[in-house]
């Protein structure tokens, strides 16, 4: 290995997130045969639909870009338009959403927990990502003045 220490490109960060996700599928709720229509469950409902939406539209927004690392592809651009016009991490905040609309249709505190979880995980992440992409993009310092981290008009 030329005594040089590999550089990270964020696996951890990765890798919690997966075993975040896993958990959030798994965690126990109050229902196991679908949910009965509450007012809760079909905040649940809405806001699991909307994220999945706004994550997807953040992937396709991505193209070619599109990564589980937080350090950009070597030869990636900087995307600001489609969903990244709202907000630089909309893949992110499109997983927030929709869990915590799964964490309410399920009812389940252990999934609110790991959603919880999941947004500290997020915005570690993101500022790592950050860095690199601040490193890398000389606009992006005037990007993340003008557009939210997670939700657009939000967070």
């Amino acid at each position: 290995m030329n005594g040089k220490r590999r550089e990270s490109r964020g696996e951890g960060y990765a890798a919690i997130q997966a075993a975040l996700l896993l958990g959030l599928a798994v965690a126990p709720g109050l229902e196991r045969r679908p949910a009965t229509r509450t007012p809760l469950t079909r905040a649940g409902t809405l806001l699991l639909l909307t994220g999945a939406a706004f994550g997807l539209w953040g992937g396709r927004s991505l193209g070619r870009n599109l990564t589980p690392l937080p350090i950009p592809k070597a030869g990636a651009t900087l995307t600001e338009s489609g969903a990244y016009r709202y907000a630089r991490h909309p893949i992110y905040g499109g997983l927030l959403l929709a869990a915590t609309g799964w964490s309410l249709r399920r009812q389940s505190v252990a999934a609110l927990l790991l959603t919880a979880g999941l947004a500290a995980l997020f915005m570690a992440k993101s500022r790592f990502e950050e860095e690199a992409l601040t490193q890398r993009f000389a606009g992006y310092p005037a990007y993340q003045r003008r557009v939210r981290r997670f939700l657009p008009g939000v967070w």
